[in-house]
């Protein structure tokens, strides 16, 4: 189980803990984000995303698919489909997805995201 200990800025730190941080791309940036405390919490998240995008993004035979695998109750199979057809309709998306020890000692970076310049 995991330990909580108190940081030096006063604030909880867990020991053992991962976070779960999925992030939809597409060839314009980030279209959806997801960070939870657990693998099936952030798989919730993304599913959602899925469900609600399915219908305009999939062909509709895709589309139904994605439907009945969520109705189903399976999530990852139904996320699965979704990212193995995208693409074929509009844009592609991808999911990336990692795990994060939060924590002073992480080399995990934060902060704001320095975005390059366009050039006309």
């Amino acid at each position: 189980m995991p330990t909580r200990k108190s940081n030096n800025r006063g604030r909880a730190e867990s020991q053992g803990e991962l976070l779960y941080v999925s992030i939809v791309c597409a060839v314009d940036g980030a279209r959806f984000a997801a960070v939870a405390a657990s693998e099936p919490e952030c798989l919730a998240q993304i599913a959602s995303y899925v469900s609600e995008q399915a219908a305009g993004q999939l062909h509709p035979p895709s589309a139904c698919r994605v439907r009945e695998l969520l109705a189903a109750g399976d999530p990852l199979e139904a996320v699965g489909e979704y990212f193995r057809h995208t693409g074929e309709r509009w844009e592609a998306e991808w999911l990336v997805t990692a795990s994060l020890r939060p924590g002073l000692g992480s080399t995990a970076w934060s902060g704001s995201v320095p975005l390059p310049a366009l050039v006309p």
